[in-house]
């Protein structure tokens, strides 16, 4: 959900929303906004359904002042849920996601340790966690909110950092590989 803060200094305002439902993106829960007076704020919520498209959600905010196109990007990583596997079934799933559903990245390593990592990682994308036996390793599992579809991420820490991105959403793969790879760099 986002929420909109309405403010008007000058003078009565109605509003209301009108969503565009394209790409399979749903936008629910506005409710118009009778009146503001002026000085006074406003606050709606409302929910988009980005349904695994990075396409940005479009609408128009309509008051009795004018119409107002408004355009929001969903941030990539939260169109991911954690999902939890264990490390036997990460490396299945990720032998069957090779090749052309794969994107690696490989980056100068700052002196980051596995702590400072995982962090990273967590906070560009809902990931969970997998065990991990190698050593120097990490390994993500996430899927995506409305077609289920897993994506994996594997990080191999040493002089370079090498980040692995598998994953049938090949477009959301890569944007979250390049989030990923510049936040190590930094």
């Amino acid at each position: 959900p986002f929420s909109l803060i309405f403010r008007h200094r000058e003078a009565v305002v109605s509003t209301q929303s009108t969503g565009e439902e394209k790409s399979g993106i749903k936008i629910e829960g506005f409710t118009k906004i009778p009146l503001i007076s002026p000085g006074q704020s406003t606050q709606s919520t409302i929910s988009i359904n980005f349904n695994d498209t990075l396409q940005p959600a479009k609408f128009t905010l309509c008051s009795s002042k004018g119409r107002y196109p408004v355009k929001i990007q969903p941030p990539v990583g939260e169109l991911l849920l954690p999902h939890v596997l264990m490390e036997t079934e990460f490396d299945a799933l990720r032998s069957k996601l090779s090749g052309m559903h794969e994107v690696e990245s490989e980056v100068d390593n700052p002196g980051l340790d596995s702590s400072s990592l995982s962090q990273k990682v967590s906070e560009i994308a809902a990931t969970s966690l997998c065990f991990s036996s190698a050593e120097n390793s990490l390994k993500f599992s996430s899927i995506t909110l409305a077609q289920k579809t897993e994506l994996l991420i594997t990080v191999v820490i040493g002089d370079k950092i090498k980040i692995s991105v598998n994953t049938e959403a090949v477009v959301l793969g890569s944007m979250i590989l390049k989030d990923i790879s510049a936040a190590f760099a930094n």
